[in-house]
């Protein structure tokens, strides 16, 4: 989460997020998802929370060996040994954001409009790991940012991030099975 620094959401064509995911997963070959934030920092632990329910969702369907699901912790870049043994075609990075909507909205974040600083709640600044992952590995990187309520140190996650999380794994999980052919 990019603490007090805002982050602009996507603009455009991609504006609502289904159709969005809808869109980018019918082109994604190999897809793999990761889960970011503070697990102890209340609605920090959004993109941490979607991936665990994510991955029982896709447990259930027998996801398939194109996709893979990872909860990065605050530490995504840890994460760049699996994801490029992995060879994606895409990957969706799912986050606390602040972009100055109301909490729980869920929304793409405009890469290019990710600040360059240090101003983040991980260890390396999203802008660097998108720069290297695309640079590095080829693949298409989309980001999508929930908005928090409160990420506060020893909060839980509130009720109605908790619900938009829900909502976006459930979706994934739907939106790739969809795409899949029978």
């Amino acid at each position: 989460m990019s603490g007090e620094k805002t982050i602009p959401p996507a603009e455009g064509p991609i504006a609502d997020w289904r159709s969005g995911i809808s869109k980018e997963l019918k082109k994604a070959k190999r897809l793999f998802v990761l889960g970011v934030g503070n697990r102890r920092k209340g609605d920090d632990a959004a993109g941490n929370l979607c991936l665990r329910l994510l991955r029982k969702q896709m447990a259930r369907k027998s996801a398939p060996r194109e996709l893979r699901v990872l909860d990065a912790g605050e530490t995504p870049e840890s994460a760049t040994g699996l994801i490029r043994d992995f060879r994606p075609t895409h990957i969706l990075i799912v986050d606390a954001a602040v972009g100055g909507h109301q909490p729980g909205t869920i929304f793409f974040i405009d890469k290019e409009k990710i600040g360059h600083e240090d101003v983040s709640t991980h260890r390396l600044p999203l802008f660097h790991l998108v720069r290297y992952l695309e640079e590095s590995i080829g693949c298409r990187v989309i980001l999508v940012g929930i908005e928090p309520q409160e990420a506060a140190w020893g909060k839980p996650v509130s009720a109605t991030v908790r619900a938009a999380v829900t909502d976006l794994a459930a979706y994934l999980a739907e939106a790739w099975t969809e795409r899949r052919p029978k």
